[in-house]
């Protein structure tokens, strides 16, 4: 049995432990075969269609050949039609800054500095460009598990932002603008034995934000929840809590998924009660999209006998609409939301 090492802690500023830098967005190599970093981004579009992307890489970097990088994005239009790239290239492409974010997966790339980043992701037949704009100051956190030699970081750099940029795919051209997200997420734990589930998504109302994850840990891990939520305005955060106590997600009205057979909530209440500060979202499913088997880059004979005996681990994103009441500093405000959020399961 082992233990989460988490700090609860609540507020309406972001505590010096958690105030991001430009390192925290830039490459943290590991030696360590469970060494997994991505970065990722994902946007709203103001005449409907989604994005959302990441760059990654996976495995001990001193051994060049058992070490996966690729990039991966979904372009959804309002009909719900789906064009993706999906690109694994040898580490040998793989080219990235541990100062800053500036990574380079083949003719792929991200690159910034915290307000600004430009990114690229192509294939063979599509190309996503995009400019991401924000004004707003992110966070960083982590988990421990066993000990502090064991974590999963979590870094925000943009919680909310502008995006404008195109898709270009069939020698089409899509014009891009609307309102995103990024992070940047590394850790060296095998999330099968560590991680039994998570949920975790961005609700973006016209003036707010909220970015929630609800993590449960394994029985190794005494199934232990780790649950970070914030809360934005058009400048600042104006609450934050890593208390367990302090928040709660419902998922409701569970269906099989057409595709993988995972239980799927198609309505999700999400609430917050704490001293000063009341928040209700209720949200309701309106698409699934970029399912992602992760066992896609195991060997043939290891994924059959994982899927079979232990754990047919996917990621499952959704699209989501709703309304929501907020209550802080005396105000009253009603929330139009749109949400992105997905759907981990490791069991």
């Amino acid at each position: 049995m082992g233990k989460v090492i988490y700090e609860e802690q609540s507020g309406r500023q972001i505590p010096p432990s958690m105030v991001i830098h430009q390192s925290d967005d830039a490459w943290h190599p590991l030696n360590d075969r469970f060494y997994i970093e991505w970065w990722y981004f994902d946007l709203v579009a103001d005449d409907g269609c989604l994005v959302r992307g990441q760059l990654f890489i996976a495995g001990d970097v001193s051994r060049p050949r058992r070490v996966t990088t690729g990039v991966r994005a979904s372009y959804v239009k309002t009909d719900g039609t789906e064009t993706r790239i999906e690109r694994r290239l040898p580490f040998s492409s793989f080219k990235a800054s541990t100062e800053v974010c500036d990574v380079r997966i083949g003719r792929s790339y991200i690159r910034g500095d915290l307000p600004h980043y430009d990114v690229h992701i192509e294939d063979e037949g599509n190309a996503l460009d995009l400019q991401l704009d924000s004004r707003i100051k992110g966070i960083t956190s982590y988990a421990c598990f066993g000990d502090e030699s064991k974590y999963m970081y979590w870094a925000v750099p943009q919680p909310r932002c502008r995006a404008k940029g195109t898709f270009t795919t069939k020698g089409q051209t899509h014009a891009i603008e609307g309102t995103g997200y990024r992070d940047h997420n590394w850790l060296n734990i095998a999330p099968m034995d560590i991680l039994s589930y998570w949920d975790w998504g961005t609700i973006y109302d016209r003036e707010f934000t909220v970015t929630f994850a609800d993590i449960v840990t394994t029985q190794r891990m005494e199934e232990a929840e780790i649950k970070p939520i914030m809360v934005w305005d058009s400048e600042k955060l104006v609450y934050l809590t890593t208390a367990m106590s302090k928040w709660t997600l419902t998922k409701e009205d569970v269906r099989p998924d057409r595709v993988t057979g995972i239980g799927i909530p198609h309505r999700n209440h999400l609430s917050i009660k704490d001293e000063g500060l009341s928040l209700e979202v209720d949200l309701e499913l309106r698409s699934v999209f970029q399912r992602i088997d992760l066992l896609a880059d195991f060997n043939p004979l290891i994924r059959f006998l994982t899927r079979t005996f232990k754990a047919k681990p996917t990621i499952t994103s959704f699209f989501s609409t709703g309304s929501g009441r907020l209550s802080y500093s005396g105000q009253q405000k009603t929330l139009d939301c749109k949400a992105v959020h997905e759907l981990v399961r490791n069991r």
